[in-house]
């Protein structure tokens, strides 16, 4: 398994490192605009870099999949008596690690920051604990629908349909609040998504 998931990170190594940048340039605009005192622009500029991170989680997953298809890459593997399944669990590990290298960071400079402000954060721990959820499923749900998406034929799919898919699940988790429905809502679907790719990649006959 860590061979796989070596062999992961090396061959995608262009989008993980990708996604550690946002979360560095996120971490970077927090403290400039948190040491300026502008509130409102933190906010904005951590929601627009979140959702870049979001995107590149989701090309990640669609680069595992599209790269796998074009290149028969499981089909090789199979053949050395590695099954899909472990192929699959190795990408999705990948997927996780990513998204936690890209996002605990990002968390815990944004605690520093509130204990720095004028109410600690030990005040609303729910709250933080909420949204801290609801981000991270959000971008592992992200990373789960560029799974699906490329592992399709369909060049227009794979392109439009991520920005779509990323876009209205961003969209739903923001109308809902970072609650515990969103996080119902989240995991439901991180679920289905795992579910119909693992069902799909591993009945393929390439």
């Amino acid at each position: 398994m860590l061979s796989l998931i070596g062999r992961e990170v090396y061959d995608h190594l262009v989008y993980v490192l990708a996604c550690c940048l946002v979360s560095a340039i996120t971490i970077g605009v927090m403290i400039l605009t948190s040491v300026s005192g502008i509130v409102q622009a933190a906010y904005v500029s951590s929601t627009i870099l979140m959702l870049v991170l979001f995107v590149g989680l989701c090309a990640l997953g669609a680069a595992q999949m599209y790269g796998d298809r074009a290149n028969r890459i499981s089909a090789l593997l199979s053949t050395l008596a590695v099954t899909r399944s472990r192929i699959l669990a190795a990408r999705v590990l990948v997927g996780v690690l990513t998204l936690l290298a890209s996002l605990i960071p990002v968390l815990i400079a944004a605690l520093i920051l509130l204990s720095l402000a004028a109410l600690p954060a030990a005040f609303y721990p729910r709250m933080i604990w909420e949204v801290s959820a609801a981000v991270a499923l959000t971008g592992f749900a992200c990373y789960c629908i560029g799974l699906e998406i490329g592992w399709t034929t369909s060049k227009t799919w794979l392109i439009l349909g991520s920005f779509l898919l990323v876009a209205l699940l961003a969209s739903l988790v923001f109308a809902k609040g970072p609650g515990l429905e969103a996080i119902a809502i989240l995991l439901l679907f991180i679920a289905a998504m795992l579910v119909h790719t693992w069902h799909k990649f591993t009945s393929a006959s390439f």
